[in-house]
């Protein structure tokens, strides 16, 4: 399955590549044109401006409805990864703080909490970008789960707090599967096929028009490539939320970190 992990690794979610990438498409698109102003005249490609100007219209309608709603998803998943880490971070933080409550597990529950963080900042995270996760950190949140779960709270006080201990650690656990299965979203490939067959389909439908000015066919020809190309780009950029130049930080997490060790 192609997906944006597999565009990942030719580096174009890095944007000195992507953008030398997206100005050689441009450059490709406007030779293109060069080469058909060549060979086909100006006469015979107005004759095609009425009926195509009606095509372009439907064709343009139709693929920025698509584009528009796959970048809106792509943005969504990359919204909701950021929201998880946070609530991760969270809820380790209310965990840890929590802990001082109950001194018989102050001091076991406050260890896993700092090794689980330390683990997924040092370890995990690096791996998150190619769609993998640590099981270290997996198994030490499992022995926090546990951990928690042989608590014996005696007063009454320890009782209500407890209860509010067990939610933190399962909105914990929620946040880190919801974590890791952003991380395999990717986009399909049905979507990327999709998406470049109609940027390609737009754009050829833009060689069957002509202005007596080439200077000024070539920018518009340009900037409508461009805005394609970009949008495309945001696609690959937001639908991996852990890898590129634009991914989701580590910072809330680096946060609890910080603040556990002091």
């Amino acid at each position: 399955m192609v997906e944006a992990g597999m565009l990942e690794r030719l580096e174009l979610d890095h944007y000195p590549v992507g953008i030398t990438v997206i100005i050689l498409v441009i450059g490709v698109v406007l030779l293109c044109q060069a080469v058909i102003r060549r060979f086909i005249s100006q006469e015979t490609l107005k004759k095609a401006h009425e009926v195509g100007g009606y095509y372009l219209s439907l064709v343009g309608t139709i693929y920025g409805i698509l584009l528009g709603l796959v970048v809106f998803d792509a943005m969504s998943k990359f919204q909701a990864a950021e929201k998880t880490i946070n609530n991760e971070a969270k809820c380790l933080l209310a965990v840890y703080s929590l802990a001082d409550q109950f001194p018989s597990a102050q001091g076991p529950v406050k260890s896993l909490v700092r090794e689980y963080v330390k683990t997924v900042v040092s370890v995990e995270w690096p791996l998150l970008k190619r769609g993998e996760t640590s099981a270290k950190a997996h198994e030490v949140l499992l022995s926090l789960l546990h951990t928690i779960r042989t608590i014996d709270p005696k007063t009454q006080n320890q009782q209500s707090l407890y209860s509010t201990m067990l939610t933190e650690i399962n909105a914990c656990w929620e946040s880190r599967l919801d974590r890791n299965k952003v991380s395999n979203f990717g986009v399909p490939a049905a979507e990327w096929v999709a998406l470049l067959i109609g940027a390609s389909i737009v754009i050829a439908f833009t060689f069957f028009f002509t202005t007596e000015s080439h200077g000024i066919h070539l920018a518009m020809r340009g900037m409508v490539t461009l805005l394609i190309a970009m949008s495309l780009y945001l696609v690959l950029l937001f639908g991996a939320p852990f890898s590129g130049d634009l991914r989701v930080s580590d910072r809330p997490l680096r946060f609890v970190q910080e603040v556990i060790t002091r």
